[in-house]
């Protein structure tokens, strides 16, 4: 079962801005940005887990 994730409002407003700067740019574009986007967030999420990892490798 996945983890349920709370977001913040401020989050939340970021999220809708967003997606109304991709709803906004012409359809023959929009996909380069949405898989910029994505690779971005992917690069942060995995920044964030070998954070995560060595803090606990630090800690044994």
């Amino acid at each position: 079962m996945a983890k349920e994730i709370k977001y913040t409002a401020e989050q939340l407003k970021d999220a809708e801005k967003l997606a109304e700067a991709l709803a906004s740019l012409p359809e023959d574009k929009r996909s380069i940005v949405i898989m910029m986007t994505n690779s971005f967030i992917a690069g942060m999420e995995a920044q964030e887990a070998i954070e995560n990892t060595t803090k606990t490798t630090a800690m044994a």
